[in-house]
């Protein structure tokens, strides 16, 4: 058990996280900024370079996520009848790359879907999530119940720290 745990970790290192931080940092140079500027106490350099590839490999990969997998499907009155492999690769290319940046719902260790920190933290038995803390914030919509705690993914055992809130 050991073994598998610790190739988790090296997949995670080698393969999940340069693939992560590489699809961040696209999402977040969504515009282009040619010369620096001071934002906040803090320097915003040039960007050409990540803004060219969120125009480009983003898109694709974004492409890959929501609508090129679809024509293999067969569809029946707005639903999915079939969901051959092909479009299951497609898919889950298109969901490890740009679908994590956009919406989540993996492991940040190994990609595995079970691992998504969302539903890990729904976990009453305390198997995958441990509270840690619990606090209230008054906000302009109204109180926001706020929630902090260790989700522990099923597949290969990491351990991340999660907050989220009811707002």
């Amino acid at each position: 058990m050991k073994l598998i745990k610790m190739l988790f970790k090296i997949y995670g290192w080698i393969i999940i996280r340069p693939i992560r931080w590489f699809f961040w940092k696209m999402i977040i140079n969504t515009s282009l900024r040619l010369v620096p500027k001071k934002d906040f106490d803090k320097w915003r350099l040039p960007n050409l370079h990540w803004w060219l590839l969120y125009k480009t490999i983003f898109k694709f990969f974004k492409w890959l996520y929501y609508e090129a997998w679809r024509p293999f499907c067969k569809w029946s009155n707005g639903w999915r009848q079939t969901y051959p492999l092909p479009a299951k690769i497609i898919h889950r290319i298109g969901e490890t790359t740009a679908g994590f940046a956009i919406s989540g719902g993996q492991c940040y260790h190994c990609g595995s879907k079970s691992g998504d920190p969302v539903n890990l933290s729904m976990d009453d038995t305390g198997q995958h999530f441990k509270l840690l803390k619990t606090w209230s914030v008054g906000t302009p919509d109204g109180t926001d119940y706020r929630f902090y705690g260790i989700t522990i993914c099923p597949r290969c055992g990491y351990e991340s720290e999660y907050e989220d809130g009811s707002l």
